[in-house]
């Protein structure tokens, strides 16, 4: 079995895991992904980066344990003015996977990508690629680095396909996140799987199969399919009554009273940083 098929049927294997397991998943697997891209695309690490909106980056953590350092050397923190992909994303906006080497020299001029070289090639950092979750107010990403051999065309190429599937996973968890333990113990009483308990909290916010499609990254035809099997397990026949039976059984919220003082406050939940602890720190995809 070649090296891509394998990949492939990883990424596959995670996807699956992700969507169609039973709720209660609390924390994104960060390192699993990043396993799984160090072994796509044979490189020697993968980083997490949050780079804020003055451009300056920030190493959420990086894998394998140890390969950089937590604290950046001589004082120096790589920022838009000193790192070219991190230029790239500022400059471009571009939402698509990127090889350092082939940032244009318009944008990371010769010596701009002689002074990172010399600063990164002693962390076995030659050559990267980057795969951007958000890029816009801030940018973060994963980055996978090698010591050697650059990137090629077919490397890039497997980044574009891995892209849509990863930041559609972390638009799920920043879904099924937000729901508290109460909810995710009767969703798993219920028999729902992760996917259909994101969907049925999308549907009692009161988003249409459409708008729960673009929140989540997939087709509205994908949705429609949960639908039904939400609708199969709730014994109903349309999504006001599955929103009202799942009320009553506790996997929804209560309606808001007249006067708003009940029910969700519309703000979206954030993707936590790998960090350990309670939350504090860098965020992503906010």
């Amino acid at each position: 079995m070649s090296r891509a098929t394998t990949c492939h049927a990883a990424w596959l294997e995670l996807v699956g895991d992700l969507l169609q397991g039973p709720p209660g998943v609390r924390e994104f697997p960060h390192a699993r992904v990043a396993d799984l891209l160090v072994r796509s695309f044979d490189a020697a690490c993968c980083s997490l980066h949050a780079v804020d909106r003055a451009g300056v980056d920030h190493v959420v953590r990086g894998w394998p344990e140890g390969y950089l350092p937590t604290v950046p050397p001589f004082g120096i923190v790589p920022d838009a003015t000193t790192q070219p992909l991190i230029r790239w994303y500022s400059v471009t906006r571009s939402p698509a996977p990127q090889v350092l080497g082939r940032v244009p020299r318009e944008v990371a001029p010769a010596d701009v990508t002689a002074r990172w070289a010399a600063f990164a090639r002693p962390f076995g950092i030659a050559h990267q690629l980057a795969l951007p979750l958000r890029v816009g107010d801030g940018i973060d990403a994963y980055v996978v680095s090698r010591p050697a051999d650059d990137y090629a065309d077919a490397d890039v190429e497997l980044a574009g396909l891995v892209l849509p599937a990863l930041t559609a996973v972390l638009r799920h968890h920043r879904v099924v996140r937000a729901v508290p333990g109460r909810r995710s113990e009767r969703a798993r009483d219920a028999r729902l799987t992760e996917r259909e308990l994101a969907v049925l909290t999308l549907l009692g916010a009161g988003l249409t199969a459409q708008a729960i499609a673009r929140r989540l990254q997939t087709s509205p035809r994908t949705v429609h399919k949960h639908l039904e099997h939400l609708y199969r397990k709730l014994g109903v026949r349309d999504r006001l009554m599955a929103v009202q039976r799942a009320r009553d059984a506790g996997l929804l919220p209560t309606a808001p009273a007249p006067d708003g003082s009940r029910g969700s406050t519309g703000r979206p939940p954030r993707i936590p940083s790998p960090r350990s602890g309670d939350g504090s720190g860098t965020h992503l995809v906010t």
